[in-house]
């Protein structure tokens, strides 16, 4: 098989796997789990986990 036809092949597997990965995520987690952890990434304050040299 040639280069060019392996790297195709190769790419559309994995757009395949991960179109597939993607699918079923949203099939598996629930929409409020999603929900809660965006609003805890929103509370997040940036200055408390600050690290000072």
């Amino acid at each position: 098989m040639k280069p060019p036809a392996r790297l195709a092949l190769y790419g559309a597997g994995l757009v395949v796997a991960f179109g597939a990965a993607y699918g079923l995520a949203s099939v598996i987690v629930p929409a409020s789990f999603v929900a809660d952890w965006v609003a805890s990434g929103e509370a997040h304050d940036p200055e408390q986990t600050a690290h000072e040299n």
